[in-house]
């Protein structure tokens, strides 16, 4: 593995300097077909995404690992030793160090195809996961999906120390819905509000009615984060607006109450505007589940760690988190796991003060390769 490993450093550097944004990774693209060219490796683009593709390791049933490629409109701090050479734009979310993980595994398998024990794994380089919508919903619809057997994703933490595993049996990730609800109405004069339809006024009525509403419907242990973040009406002072227009996001730990209050949603707006006389239009203009783990995927890597004597690396029972990641889309259609890498470094995750520490890609890899090595599919339920 440390031959390997002495390839992977200056691949990660050349990743963070030339940083693509989502559904633009051109470039990055063509640095990882090139780089799998050179070690004998198939890079296949996608069929319906632009950017982005994958590869294959091994034959029998396919495993899939998803590496993602994109990174965010930030500035980055300038006196990091390794930077971005774009202004601007930053892998300020590690995916830099996911694409040279993913890469990682593509080449250790490829020299050691026998450590695959008859699977395939199959490493998909995901555009756009920072998007919204993003890359994952893609992914899962392309024809190169169709015989997945169970997926696998990490994302790196600057919160906990290099080497560290934090793992979680269920939610890992929480689910991100965006809202756009527009009221209308006549307009009219604010000399007379009482001839028409107050929108301002109605609005908030609305807002603090919906939040009440859905707070009230959760069962005790369900939990949702709920706000709005626009509320945009009227142009002047003295003109009631014939509409008002609302836009916020939720999140939940839970696909069914996902689902549950998108429908509670719609359901108190059908009921507002029967009451008050509103003309109600509500839209999920992006909607990423929750990411759940398989727990027999999750208990088999607890078990793999204990095993082979790593037990004190590995973190469990922690809070899940309330970000979003679209490998939730993975992990909806076959069993998924999604684990948390310590990164060590400082600052924190989408910030210009980001930096990871390149220790952690030697025992990502070499945690992660043994990890399918030994992993049994038929126990996967």
């Amino acid at each position: 593995m440390k031959d390997i490993i002495s390839l992977l450093f200056p691949i990660q550097r050349h990743l963070h300097t030339h940083p693509e944004l989502s559904f633009n990774e051109f470039r990055t693209s063509a640095f990882i077909a090139q780089t799998l060219k050179s070690w004998h490796i198939p890079f296949h683009p996608f069929t319906n995404i632009k950017t982005g593709g994958y590869c294959d390791v091994g034959e029998g049933p396919v495993v899939a690992f998803r590496s993602d490629i994109d990174a965010l409109p930030i500035v980055e701090n300038e006196s990091h030793p390794v930077k971005s050479s774009i202004n601007g734009v930053m892998h300020a979310c590690g995916h830099d160090f996911h694409t040279t993980i993913g890469l990682g595994l593509a080449k250790y398998f490829r020299d050691h195809p026998q450590a695959l024990n008859h699977k395939t794994l199959r490493i998909f380089f995901q555009p756009g996961e920072e998007a919204a919508p993003g890359g994952g919903e893609l992914v899962v619809a392309e024809p190169s999906w169709d015989a997945i057997q169970c997926a696998l994703a990490v994302h790196v933490t600057p919160k906990a120390k290099t080497s560290r595993f934090l793992l979680f049996d269920g939610p890992v990730q929480a689910s991100s819905t965006s809202l756009k609800i527009q009221l209308n109405g006549p307009g009219g004069h604010t000399s007379k509000p009482e001839e028409t339809l107050d929108l301002i006024r109605l609005s908030a009525i609305f807002i603090e009615q919906l939040q009440t509403f859905l707070e009230d419907s959760l069962k005790k242990d369900d939990k949702l984060v709920f706000a709005f973040g626009m509320v945009k009406g009227g142009d002047t002072h003295n003109i009631i607006p014939q509409s008002v227009l609302l836009r916020g996001s939720f999140r939940t730990l839970d696909n069914v109450v996902l689902e549950q209050t998108m429908k509670r949603i719609t359901e108190f707006s059908v009921h507002f505007d029967k009451t008050h006389g509103t003309t109600t239009t509500v839209r999920f203009p992006t909607n990423c589940p929750a990411t759940i783990n398989n727990s027999s995927l999750a208990q088999s890597f607890a078990r793999f760690m204990k095993d082979t004597g790593h037990a004190g690396q590995l973190i469990e029972n922690r809070a899940p988190s309330m970000g979003a990641d679209d490998f939730a889309f993975y992990a909806r259609k076959v069993p998924g796991l999604y684990l948390i890498v310590g990164g060590g470094g400082s600052g924190t995750l989408h910030s210009g003060d980001l930096v990871l520490d390149e220790k952690l890609i030697e025992p990502t890899l070499d945690t992660l390769a043994g990890f399918i090595d030994q992993l049994d599919l038929s126990t996967i339920r």
